[in-house]
């Protein structure tokens, strides 16, 4: 148990809405949190003039200053819940005939205040932090109300608290204010209010949305936030869920599990042609000639959403994806995508998915139960077997186990090989050594419904299964994980079981 100075965020409401690069947020990131203080320093009743902006006072920069200075220790985080509008809304901008018909912004409902950690602070710091915090209206979008406490605590790890981790791993990934920082936001916000000549407005029948400020991402980094103890190198850090529109009747069909592979690969084409040129490794799965081994490639898959609106798109990133990928990729779908699926020989069935939001990959199904089922049947091969010994179906969904963690499982000692020797070794230790287990039947459809692509002499199997991952499962809840050939274009997606099935 450690001192550290928390500056909590209540939300009276219960929810939080904020995005970064357009991805919405189900809490807000220690960077957000620095510029609501900064935005409230310079907009305070003690604000000083200069110019045709106001600043903070000598005392209330330096408090904001220590923040941006000062590494922080972590953040604990209450169970959060991503939710998005069925309903669209119509806004009268410009054309007083004419009404802009939206989408309402995505929000996360929260069970609890936020609590950001920093070392403990000076007390001249604290007291300016406290005097700060009675002006921070709201973080996030205006409609975001927080109430903000600014004090010392002690600290012990538990259920929420996520620390500062090194590397790469599970957890949550988060912006934080570096040195400088402030300078930029203030420089920005001067530039804005630049005085200029009058130019003409947006000529369109509603007029546009325009950030002023641009996205203010000088001074800052990327930090990994996890539980003390956590399992490391899982294979995803993170899933942007996309919300679909269509006809009713069109997401009826492609939210079925056997027409999910043909509307995952419909989106990937869709997000290779929303990036354009220079398409990167993860996403196109391909890293030069060669396709990319384990869970480097970007995962896509369909789930019927929470509040019944479904289905909903999940794209999971990669671990170790790099910041300039992952930010093409946010690019990409910051505008509505547009897939066209081919169901079986039927017309071309459109649809559109937008509105991403945030959620972290481990944990992912925070509730149920640990024993995990597939949503859609998995694809494994059965050419042949092992010369001595039994190889079952139970078996090869073990061995497709070990293939989605095989990064985790090599940190943990397990040199990878092939052929059969080398699976059946694999499986043996998976029981053995981690309680890796599985209850597999086969389905009773043409496989190749579940697979993307296979060779003519491929003998593949499609299997419905039961998996526990014993203790590979991250500790807070089982992540998010697909199993089997196309693991990576809507097969396999393991859900956690109904309690009591």
């Amino acid at each position: 148990m450690s001192q550290a100075l928390a500056i909590s965020l209540t939300f009276p409401r219960g929810v939080y809405s904020g995005a970064v690069l357009g991805i919405a947020e189900d809490v807000p990131e220690h960077a957000r949190v620095h510029e609501a203080f900064v935005a409230a320093a310079a907009g305070g009743p003690t604000a000083n003039e200069e110019g045709n902006v106001l600043v903070a006072t000598d005392e209330h920069r330096r408090a904001v200053e220590w923040l941006e200075e000062t590494e922080p220790l972590g953040v604990i985080v209450p169970p959060t819940a991503s939710t998005t509008h069925a309903a669209r809304r119509y806004r009268w901008r410009a054309s007083p005939v004419a009404p802009a018909d939206t989408d309402f912004e995505p929000f996360s409902a929260l069970a609890g205040p936020v609590v950001y950690l920093w070392p403990a602070a000076p007390d001249g710091v604290v007291e300016s932090l406290r005097e700060i915090a009675l002006e921070v209206t709201h973080v996030g979008r205006a409609d975001s109300i927080v109430i903000v406490g600014v004090g010392h605590r002690e600290v012990a790890d538990g259920p929420g608290v996520l620390r500062v981790a090194a590397g790469r791993g599970t957890g949550r990934v988060m912006r934080i204010p570096r040195a400088g920082r402030c300078e930029a936001l203030v420089s920005a916000h001067a530039a804005a209010n630049r005085p200029g000549r009058h130019g003409t407005g947006s000529l369109g029948r509603q007029a546009s949305d325009e950030m002023i400020t641009g996205a203010n991402d000088e001074a800052v980094e990327l930090r990994r936030f996890a539980p003390t103890g956590a399992a490391s190198d899982w294979p995803f850090s993170e899933v942007w869920q996309l919300s679909i529109e269509g006809r009713t009747d069109v997401r009826q069909e492609i939210a079925q599990p056997a027409n999910s592979i043909a509307a995952a690969v419909a989106l990937h084409r869709a997000l290779i042609r929303a990036i354009g040129e220079d398409v990167p490794p993860f996403v196109t799965g391909r890293d030069g000639d060669s396709p990319l081994r384990g869970a480097g490639h970007l995962a896509i898959h369909l789930r019927p959403a929470a509040n019944g609106h479904g289905p909903v798109v999940l794209l999971a990133i990669p671990d170790g994806t790099s910041d300039a990928d992952r930010e093409q990729l946010a690019l990409a779908v910051r505008t509505p995508l547009r897939a066209g699926a081919r169901l079986g020989r039927r017309e071309t069935r459109w649809f559109t998915a937008s509105s991403p939001t945030l959620r972290s990959a481990a944990p992912f199904w925070p509730d149920g139960s640990p024993i995990l089922r597939t949503a859609v049947p998995l694809v494994v091969e059965v050419n042949g077997g092992p010369r001595r010994g039994n190889w079952t179906l139970d078996d090869a969904v073990v061995c497709s186990v070990g293939f989605a963690l095989r990064g985790l499982l090599e940190r943990q000692g397990i040199e990878w090989g092939s052929g059969w020797k080398f699976r059946s070794e694999l499986v043996r230790r998976l029981r053995e050594e981690h309680g890796v287990d599985a209850r597999a039947s086969r389905v009773r459809e043409r496989s190749s419904r579940f697979v993307h692509r296979a060779r003519e002499d491929d003998l593949i199997v499609a299997a419905d299964a039961l998996v526990d991952l014993g203790d590979l499962a991250p500790p807070d809840g089982a992540g998010f994980l697909a199993l089997g050939r196309a693991r990576h274009l809507g097969g396999g997606l393991l859900v956690p079981c109904e309690v009591g099935a």
